[in-house]
């Protein structure tokens, strides 16, 4: 029998083709890349074998004989190996889990096994007979020639059934390709089969391969279009790939630190080229194929069987490269980073713990900015699943739109009775117990919840006065925080009016705290919004007052009721005659306008024998009363007398030798 191989030719070709650029996305690539990348290997080299073959018995290469059934061998094993080898990418395709039962991989290469066996007796030409007959090389296929074809076809069944059955997953990932590649192999093997002597199993496989890589496989890889690494999905599935695999790793993550203002400096041009150069120097001293472009400003770098002690060593030598400034053309800029380091398995089991752990340690070292390497041990861990924990905690509170709120009462000392209150937002937990507000403030900014936790807050806040209403009892003055980010909502006061109409609240009966510090920084914005604010009628406290001092004119020109002077200010004017000189001058020019003053955090009978020698309107702390909840408040705001003010005061004067220029 005459063959042509014209076919293997252009399968050779376009296998080759295949391969070169698949070669640089190999080692990127998940466990379904690996199975893909695999096949296409192996369907290039059949073709070669196959046109060797083809050479050998066209020109009737006698010496070749045994090579050249070898090669037919392998070619009708190819027949089956393809659909075991589409089976499993179809399955890897559908879990996404890196790795396969042993069951699966038995099951599946049934199939391949039964034709492996069926061709260990090629020597008695039970397939195909390739002898010398007059010098001369002749092919010709007996009987069981249709037994590779009938096992593909089951192992092709197999792969039918999974993708009818799982045809709704192959939908949502828009893999419409898998559905069509079984009328493909069908109809090569249909022509195979009836046309013996025209070698296109070959073709066939590359066409089908061809159309895995254009409709699936690359859409799957993804590069950075700047520094043509991989990019931050590509990373992921680097990492998924090898957990699957049970791989021991390290994984460091380097960030640069401020480098938006590199882009404000130079342009984001030459912060472009900054990047590229970095991630060229990071590319040349890392392990090969290791590198991904996290995101904007972050690079990660895979080490393979490697210790986080192991990779200390080009941690420190990265680090001291940021020692020195990057240069690109006259331009010399000195950068600072950040490396943290991950260790799979023994610091984390999973791609989502090691992405949650570096994020962490991310933000942990931007408190810091300086070239340093964070290495993630038991006690680092520890506190990042506390984080972690904490998050969760604030993100079922804004799910739930429910959280824990104590009520501070605040003494009106003219009146002596408890007629305000501050809203304070608590974390209890089972698990970590009571989560002070300095801990989970800034989790909650740094996580995006902070402007809902105020807005829930305040709607907490107007059902509780509400309760107040309904038992025809005087709701106290409630006070809540007002944070930065909720101020610089162009439409705050829309959504604060929309609260306060939900539970028919009057806006009088709240108060906004702002901290000075919201005012360092865009007062004119600020200003606008709390003047917005106010002409709803709602109140304003300045909340801090004393830890960063602002232009005296500028607080006359805002319309604070109350200027809340912090606990450090009562206790540096109870320790120096000076300021206590000065803050009293203060109390009374902010009284000349019209501003109460408020003591807050009044946790003994000093503190408040300080702030009654100042004459504050209001007298806030846990030695007044403890922050109360619900119905336990309400007893303290119907209280009638609650200190004895007068008589306080003279047993002051009594225990202590006051100035008379004091007084």
């Amino acid at each position: 029998m005459a063959l042509n191989f014209c076919f293997e030719i252009a399968a050779l070709v376009i296998g080759i083709i295949l391969c070169i650029v698949s070669f640089s996305q190999y080692k990127i690539t998940d466990l379904k890349g690996k199975v893909y990348v695999y096949m296409l290997r192996i369907v290039t080299l059949m073709s070669f074998l196959n046109l060797t073959a083809a050479i050998a018995i066209k020109r009737n290469l006698i010496f070749f004989l045994p090579i050249s059934e070898l090669v037919i061998n392998l070619s009708l094993i190819m027949i089956v190996l393809l659909c075991f080898g589409l089976n499993l990418y179809l399955i890897e395709t559908l879990q996404a889990r890196n790795k396969y039962r042993r069951s699966t991989y038995v099951i599946l290469a049934m199939p391949v096994i039964v034709q492996i066996l069926l061709l260990l007796n090629w020597k008695k030409h039970t397939i195909f007979t390739l002898e010398n007959v007059d010098e001369r090389l002749l092919l010709s296929f007996d009987a069981w020639y249709i037994a590779p074809y009938i096992l593909a076809m089951l192992s092709l069944l197999v792969y039918v059934v999974i993708a009818i059955k799982n045809r709704r997953i192959i939908l949502e990932k828009k893999r419409n390709i898998l559905f069509v590649i079984p009328f493909f192999v069908v109809a090569f093997y249909y022509l195979q089969y009836h046309f013996p002597n025209i070698a296109m199993i070959g073709f066939g496989h590359t066409v089908i391969l061809l159309l895995l890589y254009l409709y699936a496989f690359h859409r799957s890889i993804k590069r950075d279009s700047l520094t043509r690494l991989p990019d931050g999905s590509s990373f992921k599935r680097m990492l998924d790939y090898r957990i699957g695999r049970q791989k021991s790793m390290t994984i460091a993550m380097i960030t640069l630190d401020d480098f938006k203002q590199v882009n404000r400096e130079y342009g984001y041009e030459n912060g472009n080229r900054y990047l590229q150069l970095i991630a060229n120097y990071i590319k040349e001293h890392a392990p090969k194929d290791s590198v991904s472009r996290y995101s904007g400003d972050k690079f990660a770098v895979v080490f393979d069987g490697k210790s986080c002690d192991d990779v200390r060593e080009w941690c420190d030598e990265l680090l001291s490269r940021f020692e020195s400034a990057w240069e690109i053309g006259k331009l010399r800029h000195k950068l600072s980073a950040c490396i943290s380091l991950v260790e799979y398995p023994s610091m984390a089991d999973s791609s989502e713990q090691i992405f949650d752990l570096l994020e962490l340690m991310n933000i942990y070292g931007k408190r810091n900015k300086r070239n340093q390497c964070i290495i993630c041990n038991d006690d680092f861990k520890k506190d990042m699943e506390r984080r972690l924990r904490i998050a969760s905690i604030l993100n079922e509170v804004v799910n739930e739109r429910k959280m824990h709120v104590e009520y501070q009462p605040i003494l009106d000392v003219q009146a002596n009775v408890y007629n305000r209150a501050e809203a304070l937002f608590r974390m209890v937990d089972e698990e970590l117990g009571n989560v002070p507000p300095a801990e989970f403030f800034p989790i909650a900014e740094e996580n995006g919840y902070i402007v809902d936790v105020g807005y829930i807050l305040l709607e907490q806040v107007c059902q509780y006065i509400r309760t107040f209403q309904d038992r025809s009892i005087a709701a106290p003055i409630i006070s809540v925080n007002l944070f930065r980010q909720q101020i610089m909502d162009e439409k705050v006061d829309e959504k604060v009016a929309a609260i306060l109409s939900k539970y028919e609240i009057q806006p009088n009966s709240v108060a906004f705290e702002l901290p000075e510090s919201v005012f360092l920084l865009q007062y004119e914005k600020v200003k606008e919004q709390v003047l917005r604010l106010h002409k709803l009628g709602c109140r304003f406290y300045l909340d801090g007052f004393g830890n960063a001092i602002s232009d005296l004119s500028k607080l006359m020109e805002l319309p604070f009721e109350v200027i809340k002077f912090n606990k450090k200010i009562l206790k540096d004017a109870e320790n120096n005659d000076s300021i206590y000189l000065l803050v009293s001058a203060m109390t009374a020019v902010l009284e000349e306008s019209d501003k109460m003053i408020l003591g807050d955090g009044i946790d003994s009978a000093h503190m408040k024998e300080m702030a009654d020698l100042l004459f504050m309107d209001f007298l806030q702390g846990h030695y007044l009363c403890k922050p109360v909840t619900g119905d336990l408040a309400y007893a303290e705001f119907a209280k009638r007398d609650v200190f004895e003010v007068n008589a306080a005061l003279d047993d002051l004067l009594k225990e202590i030798d006051i100035d008379n220029d004091k007084l």
